[in-house]
This record gives C-alpha cells, sequence and structure tokens, in this order.
C-alpha cells in the first residue's frame, strides 16, 4: 500500500509542481489565463491519478483523487470543485461500484464546507482539519459498509492514509500559495520598476522644459519693450525656446501613447513609399539620398504607419548629422528569417560614450533636440519583435540598423 500511496502523491503532485514553476517564471500576468491554466493542470492531475494510480489493486489511494477538489475549494473555484467531485463520484461508481448515494453525501459535505470557508465563517486551517475528519469517518463507514470487517489493522492503515492525505493536501495548498506569493512579489516588482521609470521619465521631463523656460525667464527680464532693436533680437529667442518646449512635450505625449496595429507588409514597398517621401525632404539640399532595393519579395507583419515613422526619423537623424555635402543610404536585405534595414550616412558620427546613451529618453546629440525620437522608434521596432542596432565613429558617419522578424 505504501508504494501505491508514494505513486499517487507524485502523480497529484506533478501538476502541482508545474503551476508552481508556471507561476514563477512564466511571465503571463492575464488572471483569465492563469486560471485556465490552473483548471488545466488540475483535471491532469486526477486523470493522471485515476490512470497509473493503481487504483485496482488498492482503492484506499482513491482518496488522494480528492486532493485537486480541496485545493479547488481553498482557491474559491467552488464550481470547478464540484466538475471534479462528479467525476469522481462516476469514476467509483463505474469501476469500484461504490454507493453512489455515500458518494454523493460525501461530497456534499464537502460543498457545504467550502460554502462556510467561501462565507468566512471557516479559515482554511479549520477547513481542512474538518474535511480530514470528514475524509476519515467516510473511509471508515465505507469499508465496514462493504462488510470488509472491523479488524484493527485495517483501522490503523485507515487513519495512517488519512493523516497522509491531511499532509499531502497541506503541502500542496502551501505551494500553490507560494506561488501567488511569488506572482503578487513579481506583479508588485514590475509595477514599482515602472513607477520609477515614470517618475524618472517626468524628472527629464520637468528638468528638459525647466531650460528653454528659464531661458525666455531671463530674455524677458533683459528685455525692454520701448527698445525695439532689444525686441527685435529677444522675441525671435524667446519664440524659439517655447517651439522647443512644446516639441518635447509632443514628443512626450507620442511616446506615452504608443499603439501598435499590426498587418501583413510588403517591406520593398514600404521602403519605396519612404523613399520618394524623403527625396522631396532632401532635395533641395546638398546631400545625396540613394536606396538599394532588396529583390526579393519579403513581407512582415508589422503597423506600416508606425514602421515609415521609425525610418523617416532616423533618416531625419543622419541628415542633421552632416555639414554641407554628403551622403545618405537606404539599404533592406533579407538575412535567414530576419529583414535588415541599413540607413548609412557619413556624418559627424558618434563616440562610444554617445552611442551608450543614445536610446535614453531626453539624450540627444543635436543641438535643438527633444531626446526622444530614437527612443521611441527603438520602443516601436521592439514592439515588432525586432531590434535597432547602431554602429558609429567619430568623424567617420553611422549605421543604424533595423531588424525585423519575416513573415
Amino acid at each position: 500500500m505504501l508504494e501505491d500511496i508514494i505513486l499517487n502523491i507524485i502523480l497529484i503532485m506533478f501538476p502541482i509542481l508545474c503551476y508552481f514553476v508556471y507561476s514563477c517564471y512564466v511571465e503571463v500576468r492575464n488572471k483569465k489565463y492563469n486560471r485556465i491554466v490552473f483548471i488545466m493542470l488540475f483535471i491532469s492531475s486526477l486523470y493522471l491519478c485515476f490512470k497509473y494510480g493503481n487504483v485496482y489493486d488498492n482503492d484506499k489511494v482513491l482518496l488522494f483523487c480528492n486532493i485537486p477538489i480541496i485545493v479547488a475549494y481553498l482557491k474559491k473555484e467552488g464550481l470547478f470543485g464540484v466538475v471534479l467531485s462528479l467525476f469522481v463520484i462516476l469514476y467509483c461508481y463505474f469501476v469500484f461500484d461504490y454507493n453512489v448515494f455515500i458518494m454523493i453525501v460525501k461530497y456534499f459535505s464537502y460543498f457545504l464546507c467550502y460554502m462556510l470557508f467561501y462565507k468566512k465563517k471557516l479559515n482554511s486551517d479549520s477547513f481542512l482539519g474538518i474535511i480530514a475528519i470528514i475524509q476519515g469517518f467516510f473511509v471508515s463507514f465505507e469499508y465496514f459498509f462493504r462488510n470488509q470487517g472491523g479488524d484493527i489493522n485495517i483501522l490503523l492503515s485507515l487513519f495512517v492514509v488519512v493523516v497522509i492525505f491531511y499532509l499531502v493536501t497541506f503541502i500542496a495548498l502551501y505551494l500553490i500559495k507560494g506561488a501567488h506569493d511569488i506572482t503578487s512579489l513579481y506583479s508588485t516588482i514590475k509595477r514599482l520598476e515602472k513607477e520609477k521609470v515614470i517618475m524618472d521619465s517626468l524628472f527629464k521631463l520637468t528638468h528638459e522644459i525647466k531650460n528653454p523656460i528659464a531661458v525666455c525667464k531671463g530674455y524677458l527680464d533683459m528685455m525692454d519693450i520701448e527698445d525695439s532693436k532689444k525686441v527685435s533680437k529677444y522675441v525671435p529667442i524667446i519664440r524659439q525656446e517655447i517651439d522647443r518646449s512644446l516639441n518635447i512635450m509632443s514628443d512626450f505625449m507620442e511616446f506615452s501613447r504608443i499603439k501598435i496595429e499590426k498587418e501583413i507588409i510588403d517591406i520593398n514597398l514600404l521602403l519605396d513609399d519612404v523613399y520618394d517621401g524623403l527625396n522631396i525632404l532632401i532635395g533641395d539640399s546638398d546631400i545625396k539620398l540613394t536606396y538599394r532595393e532588396n529583390e526579393d519579395e519579403v513581407y512582415v507583419i508589422g503597423d506600416y504607419n508606425r514602421l515609415k515613422q521609425v525610418i523617416v526619423n532616423l533618416v531625419k537623424n543622419s541628415k542633421e548629422a552632416i555639414d554641407g555635402n554628403g551622403e545618405i543610404k537606404i539599404e533592406g536585405n533579407r538575412v535567414g528569417n530576419k529583414f535588415v534595414i541599413k540607413i548609412i550616412d557619413n556624418g559627424k558620427g558618434m563616440s562610444s560614450e554617445e552611442l551608450g546613451k543614445i536610446k535614453d529618453m531626453f539624450y540627444t546629440t543635436k543641438e535643438k533636440g527633444s531626446g526622444i525620437g530614437v527612443c521611441l522608434s527603438n520602443e516601436i521596432i521592439e514592439a515588432h519583435g525586432g531590434e535597432m542596432l547602431y554602429e558609429s565613429e567619430v568623424g567617420k558617419g553611422t549605421i543604424v540598423k533595423v531588424i525585423l522578424p519575416v513573415k
């Protein structure tokens, strides 16, 4: 009997341990999805016990099939507990010819205990203790009802089984509670990290807006309305600083409401569209824009407008990094199951220190930049399951690689 009990404990506990590991390591925090996983694993637990638990040779081990029911009730999954109870009743009736009336009374007693627990008239420890007493009573009653005698050895073995049942149920609940605590802790940490990022962003935003406002105040203090020269000199500067503040706030608002609407996109068509539009933008300057098209048809799943926004932003950055004459190249190539878009310029380039900060919010190497464009672009590409990489050297230019997964 001991071997059968150990086998059933393993079969019952294995899905519960799977739930524990799932809760600890899988980053899914959707309550509905977690509930589905919980239900499926506990149905699996009951099935494994019925299928491989050696209940045909020793039906005492059927006691451990009640553990998923008890755990379901303690998790306040009343309907699920009732469904599992019906499974056990039908199985015991058809396989072992148990008295169905006794089985119904027993599991109805479980349900009554659950209702007391649900209405907070019982705590979890009291609930578990009463269940163990009920289970011990009904196991003894079933054995005597089926004329298996009142041998002291039978009673002793029943007592041992009930105690083991109680301990295993307690361990299962402890593991599930541990999984819940770890999940809650993880959610709390993620929330704190998110709040920290928001606070840092707001601090940086405040700092960035404070500077142009301070400049405006300084010029207003110095400006004499009756001095037309000072007015004509200072007003454009003040207007410029106000525009800069508005741009920073506009970019920040854009960053905070990123929405990606994905569809199947012909990436070559997107790059053609970008090239045609940028030719108008760059056409009047001394910068040469070239585009080397990928010859194969390549499709990605993404947001057409958002990806276009990223490429346009990166090319504009390249344009602003070039003083006088220069060249910007756009290339698209498929590499395995990835599509790599390169924006290459021969502008002033960046140092290793600048490269390390280039994706940070509000960091910019441009005199009038907001420092949000690259950060926003990186967020968009990551939302597409891709990545954005920078290669640069001072005085030699910059290469930006946008890597997207191919459909």
